[in-house]
């Protein structure tokens, strides 16, 4: 069930801005809608009203506008000041007084989530102490916190209308406002995801060669991203022939439904090990795989880069042709 923010905890988190109102006669949806997770589990929809976004990658820096961003899966990061007392609790780990690195290991298990990156790192240390009271202290923020919040990776993910950006952004913040409660400084370190809501759904066409990829293990890595939370349509079109051989007499739709020479399928068939020419995907390299067939509307398993296969022929023999395939995330 979806939880949303209570008023209390979003008056941690939001400045309301009560004279920019009355000047403007009551608050303006500007920007783009968006609705972000946060690490508590709520939900909420707002108007992101930074207009760029610049995120710092392995080739420079990046400077993305907004309108064309589609979801945000945001890193490791901590909330300001945080850095120093994580700094300062690993150090007493190290010191010489037990008493001193029993603070240090209560520091960070009090400080949660931010500090399991630190305390891993620590847990990995050449000195017997400080890797001892580092796993201990991973120990307990694996008891106490869902895996999804223990990052350690400080890289964004960033899905925009043409491909994804690994990077970290700049800025330590994102302006909103919402509904009732006006403006809001949103931190990142609180955020889980951000993902827009009715953006054009990024889509892709493309084609699939059977010659090439109705071989066994032989996938075709696609430009198209699924964030996990979207759902998406996949439709594809066109003819394979299972045996080259004797043309005209094996040739299948992206179901793996035979066709007659007058283009009507002959029936539906359902997915198996021995229906060759059924186009098949996955989401990401090691994604759990499913039928395509002619059309495929609805909401996969994992988030990642949209894989492509053709199911082998069941003759033994290399098929041929293709299918036109077009890809595109649902809106509401």
């Amino acid at each position: 069930m979806r939880r949303y923010l209570t008023p209390a905890l979003l008056l941690t988190l939001i400045t309301v801005t009560n004279a920019q109102e009355s000047k403007t006669g009551g608050p303006k949806k500007t920007g783009i809608e968006v609705e972000v997770n946060f690490i508590n589990d709520s939900t909420v929809r707002m108007h992101l009203q930074t207009e760029t976004l610049e995120i710092a990658t392995t080739y420079g820096k990046l400077s993305v506008p907004i309108r064309d961003i589609r979801s945000i899966d945001f890193g490791a990061h901590v909330p300001e000041g945080y850095a120093e007392k994580i700094d300062a609790a690993i150090k007493q780990l190290a010191a010489s007084d037990y008493r001193e690195r029993e603070k240090g290991v209560a520091a960070l298990f009090d400080l949660g989530p931010f500090s399991y990156t630190a305390a891993l790192e620590a847990s990995r240390s050449k000195e017997a102490e400080i890797a001892n009271r580092g796993k201990s202290v991973v120990q307990k923020l694996q008891a106490k916190y869902p895996k999804k919040d223990l990052k350690t990776d400080a890289e964004d993910r960033v899905v925009t209308a043409k491909f994804t950006i690994m990077g970290r952004i700049v800025s330590p913040t994102l302006k909103a406002r919402t509904d009732y409660f006006g403006e809001a400084d949103l931190n990142l370190a609180n955020m889980r995801t951000l993902r827009t809501i009715g953006a054009p759904g990024p889509e892709v066409e493309l084609a699939i060669d059977a010659s090439k990829y109705a071989n066994q293990g032989q996938w075709l890595a696609t430009n198209f991203q699924v964030d996990g939370r979207s759902a998406i349509v996949i439709t594809a079109k066109g003819q394979v022939d299972l045996l080259p051989e004797q043309p005209g007499s094996y040739v299948v739709g992206p179901s793996g439904a035979r066709i007659t020479p007058a283009g009507n399928p002959f029936g539906k068939v359902k997915a198996g090990k021995n229906v060759g020419g059924q186009l098949q995907g996955k989401i990401g390299a090691n994604g759990d795989i499913f039928l395509i067939g002619e059309r495929f509307d609805g909401l996969p398993t994992g988030a990642g880069k949209l894989y492509l296969h053709i199911t082998p022929s069941q003759y033994g023999t290399q098929s041929s042709g293709s299918y036109e395939v077009r890809a595109t995330t649902k809106t509401n």
